[in-house]
């Protein structure tokens, strides 16, 4: 298994959903794990990891 981590401190960011969708569509997705974090100055962080299957 591998794992890939998409980030972007924008909310409602449409590169980082296409990014993602991009990625994952010829991948077989195990899992997909997401993440917010506050930084310093009310920044926000969001994160998503997908957990999929290596390719033969």
């Amino acid at each position: 298994m591998k794992v890939k981590t998409f980030w972007t401190m924008t909310v409602g960011d449409p590169e980082f959903d296409d990014d993602v969708n991009e990625f994952i569509k010829d991948k077989e997705v195990i899992q997909v794990i997401t993440g917010d974090t506050i930084l310093p100055y009310d920044e926000l962080t969001h994160t998503l990891t997908v957990l999929y299957k290596a390719g033969e």
